[in-house]
């Protein structure tokens, strides 16, 4: 499967980065465009130095999750993208193997939200598709369980412990 057919975004949540943290997302945007995610947009504190090649979204440092996402996604609604990664830097940080193992899942599962299998819905990459972006951008304060309380999360192995 090619990327036009897989059209993939990125949002990396990186409020929470302080400059001694920009090697992590500069990691995170290298995976993200391994796993053929355009565009990748990172949500950053003002002041902190995004990865090239990559949209930027700026919050207030240690700003909120759900203002992170909000900012993120606006950034999003004229991709031409199905499904978004969403990939909080305060979370777990899998190698390129375990991201390809959640790609592979969401490709088999492009209605849901795939996650890790027994990995946290706020502290995990997931795989969210398109239709669901409203009701993350609008359910996002109560969490990500809020949203899949609303759609069917997929659970993905992966080849690392989460």
């Amino acid at each position: 499967m090619t990327e036009k057919d897989f059209p993939l975004a990125a949002l990396l949540l990186a409020q929470d980065v302080v400059s001694s943290d920009s090697y992590d997302v500069e990691e995170m945007a290298s995976i993200a465009h391994e796993l053929g995610a355009t565009p990748i947009v990172v949500a950053l504190a003002a002041g902190a130095e995004p990865p090239s090649g990559v949209r930027v979204a700026r919050t207030k440092p240690r700003g909120s999750a759900i203002t992170a996402i909000r900012l993120g996604m606006a950034q999003l609604t004229n991709s031409t993208a199905k499904m978004v990664l969403l990939w909080p830097h305060a979370g777990m940080q899998p190698p390129l193997v375990a991201m390809l193992a959640l790609l592979d899942e969401a490709k088999r599962s492009r209605d849901a939200i795939v996650a890790f299998d027994g990995a946290s819905l706020d502290a995990s990459p997931l795989m969210i598709p398109r239709d669901a972006w409203l009701d993350l951008v609008t359910l996002g304060e109560e969490g990500l369980d809020a949203l899949a309380a609303r759609r069917s999360v997929v659970r993905a192995e992966s080849p690392i412990e989460p």
